[in-house]
């Protein structure tokens, strides 16, 4: 259950940037591990797109991958302040995700994952193009992308050819029930 001063944050974000959030409730612990469940086993960095008050995070964590291996990018600095304080191991960066590549800059190990909670489908088209164009520059041979929607359709109908779909499913427990899609990365 989120915190009550949580779910404040997130609602004053929401307010304060309807289509950048997508959302007026936090996702669901099923949901998150759901989301969490489509990252490969092994080493390697773990990319968050979004992750708002965590509810995903946590769920990472939960599942055994280290607080250093994640990266979590979230846009607004309220939000990022609290996911600082929430999960101190984790790398929180304050940024764009148009910009990931000079965000994550060079690092010494694999991104196995990057776990999107983004509002792909409220955000202007040229902003999700230049996302999209991000992932192909950061992801390597078996990267897995994930993303949640709440459309009965995949929000990455325009991700790059070498993202291939390998997982679908949907999570009826969630406000408003979401639907998960997983792509693997192949050159």
């Amino acid at each position: 259950m989120i915190q009550s001063r949580g779910f404040w944050h997130f609602a004053r974000e929401f307010i304060s940037h309807p289509r950048q959030m997508g959302a007026l409730f936090p996702s669901s612990r099923a949901l998150a591990k759901r989301m969490a469940g489509q990252v490969p086993e092994g080493e390697g960095i773990v990319v968050e797109l979004g992750p708002g008050l965590g509810s995903v995070t946590a769920a990472l964590l939960a599942r055994g991958i280290p607080a250093e291996n994640i990266w979590a990018i979230e846009y607004s600095p309220r939000l990022a302040l609290q996911l600082r304080q929430r999960f101190p191991g984790v790398h929180v960066i304050e940024g764009d995700a148009s910009h990931l590549s000079q965000l994550i800059g060079p690092h010494p190990e694999r991104i196995r994952a990057i776990v999107s909670s983004l509002p792909l489908r409220s955000l202007p088209k040229p902003t999700v193009q230049a996302i999209f164009a991000e992932l192909r520059k950061v992801a390597e041979p078996s990267t897995v992308f994930v993303q949640f929607t709440y459309h009965f359709r995949s929000a990455c109908s325009h991700l790059p050819l070498a993202f291939v779909p390998c997982h679908r499913s949907f999570v009826p427990l969630n406000i408003p029930p979401a639907r998960v899609d997983a792509y693997c990365y192949h050159e």
